[in-house]
């Protein structure tokens, strides 16, 4: 109690921290967290593959859709064809008529004044009678072929309205194809969409390396540099893999075989040293000389061990170059994997098709206004017509380049690579594995029609690329 009189509660004392939970307990903890670690490891798997699964199906759509535009483009150009046909048709019937009814109306107002006058029209002649009655016996012959003459304009006319209805129904086609390849391009764009949503997670990485090959292309002087360069950087990454690997393994085998060598050396020394001094207690007399022996046999075994030691290293060099020459194999191999996992490209021949519709307007070896043959082809196409890759591959540059604008490179399988340019828009990225007939950009919208620029090379030769593109789309100008 205190000293005014007031008692004062006693303060509980603080708990305990909890005991520690029993090793069985903790590890039945630890067992459960592994379990459930491992199973939302098996998810991410499953949906690692099932997003892989839609990956592709989204690309096998991609392509459907990209197919499904370039046709709409294609019939829609036809239907344009017809349509200025139609308008020419339209024109010229339309002249025809007009000379026909203007030649109709001067027959006509002549013999209705013969008609309504022909006693005074016959007076008025300043001819002879004998060249009245030939005229009079002109106009009344002419009459059935006036007669003739109003039959053909009438079916002209005929015609001319039926052509116009075939107009109107050409613009009508026209229109719902137009709508269609809207509908097509919409379609487009969503899948589009989904991709760029599913390739978020590698765009990091994806502009690293644009960047990286960009200035590479600012540093090439003409295409063949950058091809080269392209080349050299592939083999400079594998062949740093190689070299790293194999002088990482030759390092920890010299370390082990320089260690084993000196522990056997110190092991013989140490022996040699303990019998000598063995023999130092057991002849006195003969101790210098022993000791001479044991330093000269000390000598020589370290000779013998430095000697093994250089032939350890030697074995370690020759396993590192063998090791070297196995990683740049195996990489190589591997390399030959995933390319074999690309369709051969020599099985096309033919068979590919074209990257835009539209008509070959510059053949291969066709000379331009310098004298220079065309190491590719040229394709005219429609406004804002889709672009699409020939053949199964993989994108190697992606961006501008000097004199070609926009170029898009995909290398195939055994050597071969295809070069394009002239889009106004690449939807393609480095990196990038494509299927044949995946879309892979977009051309522009200028007052001409654009031009698309083809070409393919093999081992960085330019080859014609037209024996390999199927013809059944495309038509071949000149």
């Amino acid at each position: 109690m205190g000293a005014d009189g007031v008692a004062f509660a006693e303060r509980p004392a603080a708990a305990p921290p909890p005991p520690p939970p029993a090793p069985d307990q903790r590890l039945k903890e630890l067992e459960k967290a592994l379990e459930k670690g491992q199973a939302e490891r098996e998810q991410i798997r499953q949906k690692a593959e099932s997003q892989a699964k839609e990956l592709e199906q989204l690309k096998s759509d991609m392509v459907q859709a990209a197919r499904a535009v370039q046709e709409h483009e294609e019939s829609l150009s036809e239907l344009e064809l017809q349509l200025a046909d139609l308008d020419s048709i339209e024109k010229e019937k339309t002249r025809a008529l007009d000379l026909k009814r203007q030649q109709l109306n001067g027959v006509l107002t002549a013999l209705q004044r013969l008609a309504f006058r022909p006693s005074e029209a016959l007076m008025a002649q300043p001819t002879s009678p004998a060249d009245t009655v030939r005229s009079a016996i002109l106009l009344r012959n002419i009459t059935p072929r006036i007669q003739q003459s109003t039959k053909e304009l009438r079916a002209d006319l005929d015609s001319l309205t039926s052509l116009r209805s075939d107009i109107s129904r050409q613009r009508q086609k026209i229109s719902a194809t137009t709508a269609d390849l809207d509908t097509q391009h919409r379609k487009l764009a969503a899948l589009f969409d989904r991709k760029s949503q599913m390739q978020q997670e590698t765009e990091s990485q994806q502009r690293e390396t644009d960047k990286r090959l960009q200035s590479m292309a600012a540093e090439a002087q003409d295409l063949r540099d950058l091809m080269v360069r392209l080349e050299q950087e592939r083999i400079r990454r594998e062949r740093e893999a190689a070299e790293k690997a194999a002088a990482e393994k030759a390092a920890r085998e010299a370390e082990q075989a320089a260690a084993r060598a000196a522990a056997k050396a110190a092991r013989e020394a140490q022996i040699a040293a303990a019998k000598a001094a063995h023999e130092a207690e057991l002849a006195a007399a003969k101790a210098a000389k022993e000791k001479k022996q044991a330093e000269e046999a000390a000598a020589k075994q370290a000779r013998e061990a430095e000697e093994q030691a250089r032939k350890t290293a030697e074995a370690a060099q020759a396993a590192a170059d063998k090791a070297s020459r196995d990683a740049a194999a195996a990489e190589a191999k591997d390399k030959a994997k995933d390319n074999g996992s690309l369709r051969l490209f020599s099985k096309a021949q033919g068979d590919m098709p074209f990257p835009a519709r539209g008509n070959v307007v510059v053949k291969f070896g066709q000379t331009d206004e310098a004298g220079l043959p065309a190491k590719g082809i040229s394709i005219e196409t429609r406004p804002d017509a889709q672009v699409i890759a020939p053949y199964d591959g993989q994108v190697v540059f992606a961006g501008p380049f000097r004199g070609y604008g926009l170029l898009l490179i995909i290398e195939h399988a055994e050597g071969y690579h295809t070069l394009l340019s002239g889009m106004s828009r690449i939807d393609g990225k480095v990196g990038q594995r494509l299927m044949s007939g995946e879309p892979v950009g977009v051309m522009g919208q200028s007052d001409s029609k654009p031009l698309l620029y083809v070409e393919l090379r093999h081992n960085g030769q330019p080859v014609n690329p037209l024996p390999w593109l199927t013809a059944r789309k495309t038509k071949v100008s000149g």
